[in-house]
């Protein structure tokens, strides 16, 4: 039987050897929400807002493989994130919000509203990637029109987030296999433009960053990266999380 003396010395050693290694525990999203409080950090919360693009839908396998699981990750392994060093070190906090078969100009605008307002945190960040199941009904002469259409309604999801006191992520609408083949031209030249009025819009509006995945993941493609002609393999997902973290990791 160990005396009270040789009790409370085991105790003050396991306590130490717990705290110790506390510095250097990466923490999940429950974790985040109590420690945070305690130590003083600002929580970064980050949502992911889109199609199934965002979901991580995946044809391969049938299951989700959301770029948002990688993006938290990343986020996580930054020495920036790290708990019990610097009070002004964040703690990231990334949730999903893919909708599959979702459209930019009339379905999105009310869920994205209806997100930000009920949601119990407030979001720090909004990641939008949209415009994708708008860009398959494109006819002919029409690719001005319609990148304007879409584009209008990719601006409303961007300043919905704004008037919540969210910054934004634009993310490129990456190319659709058949762009290469040449059997989509109305498709791949309203996706162009769409893209083209992204990038400008970005450099103008100093709340919203650029995460430029049609620059990233082009074609020819790496069949590796992608499950069929729009869907990314598991490994894509990865790669997008990546490209989104990159964009990111100096404004957050």
């Amino acid at each position: 039987m160990f005396s009270k003396l040789e009790s409370c010395l085991l105790f003050l050693l396991l306590v130490a050897v717990a705290l110790y290694g506390a510095k250097f525990a990466v923490y999940d999203q429950k974790t985040r929400i109590h420690v945070a409080p305690m130590m003083n950090c600002k929580v970064v919360r980050i949502l992911c807002f889109g199609d199934s693009l965002t979901s991580g839908f995946s044809i391969n396998t049938m299951e989700l493989h959301p770029y948002s699981t990688r993006l938290q990750e990343c986020f996580d392994s930054n020495s920036r994130t790290a708990l019990f060093g610097a009070s002004s070190r964040p703690i990231f906090e990334v949730h999903n919000a893919g909708m599959p078969g979702e459209r930019a100009k009339d379905q999105m605008f009310p869920r994205l509203n209806q997100i930000l307002q009920t949601a119990i945190v407030q979001y720090s960040w909004v990641i939008i990637l949209a415009g994708t199941n708008d860009i398959k009904n494109s006819r002919k002469n029409t690719a001005l029109s319609d990148s304007r259409a879409i584009f209008s309604a990719l601006v409303k999801l961007h300043n919905i987030s704004h008037t919540f006191g969210a910054k934004t992520v634009a993310v490129s609408i990456p190319d659709r296999e058949c762009e290469e083949s040449g059997t989509c031209p109305n498709l791949k030249e309203t996706h162009k433009k769409i893209n083209v009025l992204l990038r400008d819009f970005t450099s103008r509006n100093k709340n919203v960053i650029l995460a430029d995945l049609a620059s990233e993941m082009f074609l020819p493609r790496d069949q590796r990266m992608w499950s069929d002609s729009l869907h990314f393999t598991k490994e894509g997902y990865t790669k997008m999380a990546h490209i989104i973290y990159s964009s990111m990791k100096d404004h957050v």
